[in-house]
């Protein structure tokens, strides 16, 4: 089931009693991770993992969670969730983050779960998509070769982690931002060869 899976990592991130959270949805449903759940309440490393394995038997996969195997974690560009080289990965949805979280009965716990029900999994605003800027070819002949290079790797991994997803809305905007990538990336490449004459690519282009 997990390799049918289409997850898109959301660009924006969530505050949640001052830790920020990335934002993880399939289907328009928000879904979180142990590691998530662990960050929000300040809980120590494993704590909301060692809690699921207890109560492995109360949970329904598809209703309380979903298991991701590690191909579908490499393929849709979701390493910032999880540790790399992760072979099996488990997504909470709202219910089993309800479920999971009963026996924290401290009064941070109380705020989190409103926090996290009222904000993040339940907020109605929908998955925007905000087109990666790159400078022009012009501008990045300008600057450093060094520079220009982070620059345009810098956006290619940000087109890539908010775009990238086969299947999402995003896939459009990520081949136009390609259409602009592709010249940013030879022409940084031919900034790095030692015959690269910039005043020459300046007339060539700006004439």
């Amino acid at each position: 089931m997990s390799d049918y899976l289409n997850l898109e990592a959301g660009q924006n991130e969530i505050l949640i009693q001052l830790k920020q959270l990335p934002t993880l949805e399939f289907n328009s449903q928000r879904l979180v991770t142990f590691s998530m759940i662990d960050t929000a309440h300040q809980r120590p490393k494993g704590t909301a993992k060692s809690a699921f394995g207890r109560h492995r038997s109360r949970f329904v996969l598809g209703r309380h969670f979903f298991e991701l195997t590690g191909d579908v974690i490499r393929t849709q560009l979701l390493s910032e969730f999880f540790p790399k080289h992760t072979r099996k990965g488990i997504v909470i949805t709202e219910m089993g983050y309800l479920l999971l979280v009963k026996p924290f009965q401290d009064d941070l716990s109380w705020l989190v779960q409103e926090e996290l029900v009222n904000a993040y999994f339940r907020c109605q605003e929908a998955v925007t998509f905000h087109h990666v800027e790159l400078p022009s070819l012009q501008e990045l002949a300008a600057i450093p070769v060094a520079d220009a290079q982070s620059t345009v790797t810098r956006a290619d991994k940000h087109s890539k982690q908010l775009h990238g997803s086969q299947g999402s809305n995003g896939m459009n905007l990520r081949k136009k931002e390609l259409k602009a990538l592709r010249p940013a990336e030879k022409l940084v490449h031919a900034m790095g060869q030692i015959g690269f004459d910039k005043y020459k690519w300046e007339v060539q282009h700006n004439g």
